[in-house]
């Protein structure tokens, strides 16, 4: 029976193991380990994995595949302590939201016996803890796959297998755009929420503001509710991509700050078109008119399927010429593409 662990049972991965099990796969054994004993206790109760482990090394001995579910500064540390014991052929992938550093301690710490492929699901909640897990939390969800510079296409497919069973769709993306746009779209939010919720409870007056706070402000600060742990290891591991979306952020406000700013009055038309542009904006994005069909994985292309896979985690050759196609997507020239800052 092939072994899957995961080194992480909270929120994410507590749910990555009910979405495998649920996912009906056989001959597949999920072992969870956590180095918190109140998330191993609570992973336990979920009946998500078929063994949570104690010891870090008993849980990866043996291990096809694992699964990197910790805080993203606790990956390197992590990778250190289990390298020795990793099967050769060992596929080591993660779900952090920061891929550069985490790319780099793999090519330090594991050994060249194992390949790593960095992973991303795009899905979470402001909740944490594998009490929160859901079997369904990454449907229809993006999840990014960088593999490392030796990763072969056995290891690609792996990984983009385990994202397909538990129902989300894969991307492939090299490490800085990923770093680039994830900042963007993922890390600035949660800085804007934390912002606003400083600026507001910082305010004397906010025993009485809080008394006005509705849906909109609920809306607007519910990502500020996130573990503070994650949040910190992100802006930790992530830091310059995340300040250049914070100062183009800084120049937009002022700029909407000029318009209501303005001599005598401000601009009817000017503040009008400020809403409208980002009313149109926000809609075509909704409606999945600005996505990138051709760097996501479709079903038709000839890569195994995770059961298929499963049967050659000790060896077995799954080189796949789809998966040398796919790669060449965040391998190629990009001088076609707008450049962030």
């Amino acid at each position: 029976m092939a072994q899957l662990t995961i080194i992480g049972t909270g929120l994410i991965g507590t749910s990555l193991a009910l979405a495998l099990r649920q996912a009906k796969l056989k001959d597949l054994e999920l072992v969870g380990t956590d180095s918190d004993n109140l998330s191993r206790s609570g992973a336990n109760k979920t009946k998500a994995f078929d063994r949570v482990e104690n010891r870090l090394s008993n849980a990866v001995r043996g291990a096809g595949i694992v699964v990197l579910a910790t805080p993203v500064m606790a990956m390197e540390e992590v990778m250190e302590v289990i390298a020795d014991d990793l099967s050769e052929g060992c596929v080591v992938t993660d779900v952090g939201s920061s891929k550069k550093v985490v790319l780099d301690w793999a090519e330090k710490y594991l050994p060249r016996h194992v390949e790593f492929v960095g992973g991303h699901p795009m899905a979470g909640r402001e909740k944490s803890g594998p009490e929160n897990a859901d079997a369904n939390l990454f449907k229809n969800k993006v999840y990014c796959v960088v593999p490392s510079s030796r990763a072969s296409s056995r290891a690609v497919s792996e990984v983009t297998n385990i994202a397909e069973a538990v129902g989300a769709r894969t991307y492939f993306i090299s490490v800085d755009e990923h770093d680039s746009f994830v900042a963007a779209v993922s890390h600035l939010p949660f800085l804007l929420s934390v912002a606003l919720v400083g600026c507001t409870s910082k305010s004397p007056n906010w025993d009485d503001i809080a008394q006005l706070a509705a849906t909109g402000y609920e809306d607007s600060s519910r990502l500020a509710s996130g573990d503070p742990i994650m949040h910190r290891d992100i802006c930790l591991s992530n830091p310059e991509p995340i300040v250049a979306w914070i100062d183009s952020f800084i120049k937009e406000l002022y700029e909407v700050r000029q318009l209501l700013n303005a001599e005598p009055e401000p601009d009817r038309d000017s503040v009008h078109e400020l809403f409208e542009k980002a009313f149109v904006a926000r809609n075509l994005w909704q409606a999945g008119a600005v996505n990138q069909a051709s760097r996501v994985h479709q079903s038709a292309v000839d890569v195994p399927s995770f059961t298929e896979s499963v049967g050659d985690f000790f060896g077995g050759s799954l080189a796949r010429k789809a998966m040398e196609s796919q790669k060449k997507l965040f391998r190629g020239d990009r001088n076609d593409r707008p450049k962030d800052r």
